[in-house]
Order: structure tokens, then C-alpha cells, then sequence
């Protein structure tokens, strides 16, 4: 048997009413669709949360690699005129 925990939530009466009206209708019981609620929430989250945490490392990765990988210095050209006979005076 699995171990279960009472919890105790504030919800608006007509919320809760129309909450055990659709569970009655469905054969179901408030607490297993609740349960399933936070299933549901818990995958869902943590898909995205890995999801994140992927891009978040991937994202870190590419600022460490601009920190430490310095930039190719790109040389200087520069134009050297040819002296001309025709300057020296």
C-alpha cells in the first residue's frame, strides 16, 4: 500500500461543487482526479525544467567559451605608398 499524506487546500465552494458534480458524473473520485492533477503538473514541469536546464548549460557553455577563447587578433593592413620621383621635391 502506498503511503499517503491528508492535505489540506482553500478552494471557492462553487469550484469545489462543480469539482465533485463532474467527478460523480465521470465515476471518479475528487482525490484520484487531484492526484492526477499533480501528476500531470509534475511531468509537464519537469520536462521543462530539463528542457531548461539543457539551454541554461548550453547557454553557459557558449559565455565560457567567449571568456576564455580570446578573439584572433586580426592584423593591420596597412598601405605603403611607393615613393615617387616625382614627391622628392
Amino acid at each position: 500500500m502506498t503511503n499517503t499524506t491528508m492535505m489540506t487546500m482553500n478552494i471557492p465552494n462553487q469550484i469545489k461543487d462543480d469539482f465533485k458534480t463532474v467527478c460523480t458524473f465521470n465515476q471518479s473520485t475528487m482525490t484520484s482526479e487531484v492526484v492526477r492533477f499533480i501528476n500531470n503538473y509534475i511531468s509537464q514541469e519537469s520536462s521543462r525544467l530539463k528542457q531548461y536546464q539543457q539551454t541554461s548549460k548550453e547557454i553557459n557553455e557558449l559565455k565560457q567559451r567567449k571568456l576564455t577563447t580570446k578573439p584572433p587578433i586580426q592584423p593591420q593592413h596597412r598601405t605603403f605608398k611607393e615613393p615617387r620621383w616625382e614627391d622628392s621635391f
